[in-house]
């Protein structure tokens, strides 16, 4: 991972934990996706999608956040549900947007269920 988004990773993170989510896992890999970040808000399980910008680089970063991107979240979303005792409870899929300022600070924009995930596809 490049330097950049890592350290937005780290930041969007902290501003998590911050708001009183509880992480549970960064970066989860599987062979079909990837999580960014996966928490705890309340009884909901959040799959978070960290994207980050330099200003002003002239884009928004959620337009990264395409319905190629959201299929292999889903994927790998599902892997983890399986692959973990998941207490009932909501689901959820947030995007955490980042842009570095040029004085080096981040603006976050935290979209809470950014997107839904088509179930026939799971």
């Amino acid at each position: 991972m490049h330097e950049f988004g890592a350290s937005a990773e780290q930041a969007a993170a902290a501003y998590l934990r911050r708001k009183g989510c509880r992480l549970l896992e960064t970066n989860y890999h599987t062979r079909r996706g990837e999580i960014d970040i996966i928490c705890r808000d309340g009884d909901s399980l959040v799959f978070v999608e960290v994207k980050s910008a330099r200003d002003p680089d002239g884009w928004y970063p959620g337009d990264r956040i395409d319905k190629r991107k959201r299929k292999r979240i889903q994927l790998a979303a599902s892997h983890y549900i399986s692959h973990h005792e998941i207490p009932a409870g909501a689901v959820r899929f947030d995007a955490v947007l980042m842009t570095a300022t040029r004085r080096g600070e981040w603006k976050i924009n935290h979209v809470r269920d950014a997107f839904r995930i088509d179930e026939s596809n799971v």
